[in-house]
């Protein structure tokens, strides 16, 4: 199976590397707009990188993975799966439900597959949470609790293109979807409320934080707090942390503090999921999309799909409605 990517930044090389250890899947190819991410990629792959990612499909592909910025996936998606292409796209799947439609219209009418990068699914923790729930343990899900935010380096340092996203379309599409896939529910209501005017102060016209109240359709209740706000002296640049409350037990995940502290000129905390083993990167993303090659090759249904990334993407446009 040959596969494209678009978008060769970090999550893009991520993904090649991850594909190459795959058996029976070639990386044929990746494209990125920019100068310095195709540069970057021409040092760590030894295929072409291209600057157009109607110049990767012309080489045959069988499936392409979409690893641009959250607004910038519709044309090369409807591209791809107008070509018959199988698709793995960043979430969220866009950052309008219009625009979510189209991909979602088009996957249908080509009759092909698309996993949207929901890569929590593939974390230890949560999957653990879940089996607990399948199992009853923790009876019905009453409410989900999640927080993830970064610190300043984000927006300012990680992102070239933060203005035209935040905290909310950045961050909350992975605790929305864990919400939704834990209690098993779609929603049926949000509202939200959120701080502006720090991070515009410094040139990024932005949301510095986002608290959500999403009514799932079971009648759970979730919680998400996102932001972009947090100091740089902060042990990790992440914040993540989730508490699921049922009818008969509770778990919280704290996915921050994974056990690993360093202290030098500074104290420090490391996510060990995202190491590396023998040279080879291991990590919930790494996974996802091993996994999602490995069903493409043995030819097995692989979501979550384009629809429910469709939902994610509404009720994240309508969380930054209740904002304005």
């Amino acid at each position: 199976m040959r596969v494209g990517i678009v978008g060769s930044g970090l999550r893009g090389q991520m993904y090649g590397q991850a594909l190459s250890r795959v058996s029976d899947v070639e990386v044929a190819g990746m494209c990125d707009l920019s100068d310095r991410a195709r540069a970057s990629a021409a040092e760590r792959f030894v295929g072409p990188v291209l600057s157009s990612h109607q110049e990767l499909y012309a080489l045959g592909l069988d499936a392409v993975v979409i690893a641009t910025p959250d607004f910038a996936h519709l044309t090369p998606a409807l591209d791809a799966a107008n070509a018959g292409l199988h698709l793995m796209i960043e979430k969220p799947l866009a950052t309008t439900s219009a625009e979510a439609q189209q991909i979602v219209d088009a996957v249908n009418t080509n009759v092909v597959s698309c996993l949207v990068a929901f890569e929590n699914r593939w974390n230890p923790h949560f999957l653990k949470v879940r089996a607990l729930i399948d199992s009853g343990e923790l009876g019905d899900i009453v409410s989900v609790s999640a927080v993830l935010s970064n610190t300043y380096f984000v927006p300012e340092s990680m992102l070239s293109w933060s203005a035209k996203s935040s905290p909310g379309w950045f961050l909350m599409p992975h605790t929305l979807d864990l919400a939704m896939w834990l209690a098993d529910s779609a929603p049926a209501s949000a509202t939200a409320r959120g701080h502006k005017g720090i991070l515009a102060a410094r040139g990024i016209d932005t949301w510095d934080s986002v608290d959500a109240l999403v009514e799932l359709e079971s009648g759970a209740v979730v919680n998400l707090r996102s932001s972009w706000i947090l100091p740089t002296s902060s042990p990790h640049i992440v914040d993540f942390r989730l508490e699921v409350i049922g009818t008969k037990g509770s778990a919280r995940i704290d996915m921050s503090d994974q056990g690993l502290h360093t202290s030098t000129d500074r104290f420090a905390s490391h996510w060990a999921l995202s190491a590396q083993v023998d040279g080879i990167g291991q990590g919930m993303a790494e996974w996802m999309v091993q996994s999602w090659a490995r069903h493409l090759v043995a030819g097995d249904p692989v979501g979550p799909g384009a629809e429910h990334g469709a939902v994610i993407t509404k009720t994240i446009e309508d969380i930054h409605n209740a904002l304005d």
